[in-house]
């Protein structure tokens, strides 16, 4: 063995032993069990642009969630809106459903319309963000998230396919 690589390796050893392993009685989650079942959540902050979006998530695993939400935003002072309504399914890998990292897909419906026209497809996408539990109890929620959803079928002419972004970019609401 090389003088230089086994210097190396005597000076690596110390220092690897500084570092603490996995303890033996540790769980495979990194957070703390939620005890809640459910979370309602909304954004407050997007009703002043007249923007109203609601989520209602339920728990089916130790670190997963389905849900239902759905959003609507007026736009040209009332004479155009958006509107969708989508399912969703979110994987927590931290092993405690509504705290930490998520990543999901979802699927739903969405319709433009405007003064002269109007048009529904149907959409699949996928998530990714972040949710926190405060307080003592641990009901007050907070969610942040962004993605991508692929508008395709419905009205839209045939073969042409939309992506448009989804942003959850402040939902606060109750988890029970």
């Amino acid at each position: 063995m090389n003088g230089k690589l086994k210097v190396l390796l005597v000076s690596a050893v110390p220092i690897l032993g500084m570092f603490p392993g996995a303890a033996e009685a540790q769980q495979p989650g990194t957070k703390a069990p939620v005890p809640h079942d459910h979370v309602l959540s909304a954004n407050p902050f997007l009703l002043m642009w007249e923007w109203t979006n609601a989520e209602f998530e339920r728990k089916v695993s130790p670190s997963g969630t389905v849900g239902v939400g759905g959003s609507w935003i007026s736009l040209d002072g009332g004479d155009e809106d958006f509107k969708n309504l989508n399912f969703f399914y979110r994987h927590y890998p931290q092993g405690a459903a509504f705290s930490g990292f998520y990543i999901g897909g979802r699927a739903g419906v969405y319709h433009v319309s405007d003064d002269d026209d109007s048009g529904t497809a149907f959409g699949a996408g996928f998530d990714v963000g972040y949710a926190w539990l405060l307080g003592a109890e641990r009901t007050f929620y907070i969610g942040m998230g962004l993605g991508a959803t692929r508008l395709l079928g419905g009205d839209l002419p045939d073969g042409t396919t939309v992506t448009i972004p989804n942003l959850r970019l402040l939902n606060i609401g109750l988890a029970f």
